[in-house]
């Protein structure tokens, strides 16, 4: 699939973002962890964490594949009159993170949950990178480019277009886990409990475009033969 990569992708916007909010701040902050298991646990330094906790699938409905008409720049089929190109459903999912800040310093740490959450509130849309398609096999973004794949990165061949395709990632501040739910969370990666903040992303992992033969007009009704 062409877009397997996008809970990586996710998660690593969301850490850009929380780098941008932080870096405005004059405030004697170190860094951010993507682990709950990573980074000192003497609370000496104040570091913010966003860890991926769960993952809901919400579509159910198997829907079937349907013809897609392809954008102006991107790719078009071989043969236009004979051949069409037909998109499997994407998956649909939320994914949820947990934000919280770690600080010998309280007045640091509600400092940073606070900025975070008026970060997020700010910009609840990111964007990150152009839309891939698989075709054939081949991974193209939205503008026809190949992209060329470097482990779990994709990069365009070819000089940037401003008018390209790029994921939105939906982000709201949710009242997902409850209080005792995140003690033992916190509790079984050895981290003290502290105030926290859960966000919910709404995504979506696309799948490959298929190369198909149109179908025929009918010129016969079924009723009649």
């Amino acid at each position: 699939m062409a877009d397997f990569r996008v809970i990586q992708h996710t998660h690593q916007v969301l850490c850009d973002r929380i780098q941008e909010i932080c870096d405005g701040l004059e405030l004697n902050w170190v860094g951010i962890h993507k682990d709950m298991d990573a980074g000192p646990k003497d609370d000496e330094e104040a570091t913010v964490f966003c860890s991926l906790y769960r993952v809901d699938d919400v579509d159910d409905i198997g829907l079937p594949g349907f013809a897609v008409a392809p954008y102006k720049k991107g790719p078009t089929p071989p043969d236009t009159k004979r051949q069409g190109f037909v998109q499997l459903p994407p998956r649909f999912f939320y994914l949820y993170f947990i934000m919280f800040v770690e600080s010998d310093d309280a007045d640091l740490s509600n400092a940073l949950l606070g900025a975070l959450m008026n970060g997020f509130h700010q910009q609840p849309t990111l964007m990150y990178r152009p839309v891939a398609y698989e075709v054939n096999g081949k991974l193209l973004d939205s503008t026809g480019r190949k992209l060329e794949v470097d482990g779990m990165n994709l990069t365009p061949i070819g000089t940037t277009d401003e008018k390209v395709r790029m994921e939105r990632l939906s982000v709201a501040l949710v009242d997902d886990l409850a209080f005792g739910d995140a003690c033992l969370l916190l509790k079984g990666f050895e981290r003290k409990v502290r105030p926290y903040l859960t966000y919910r992303v709404f995504a979506k992992i696309d799948q490959p475009l298929q190369l198909k033969r149109r179908v025929s007009d009918v010129k016969t009704s079924l009723f009649k033969a």
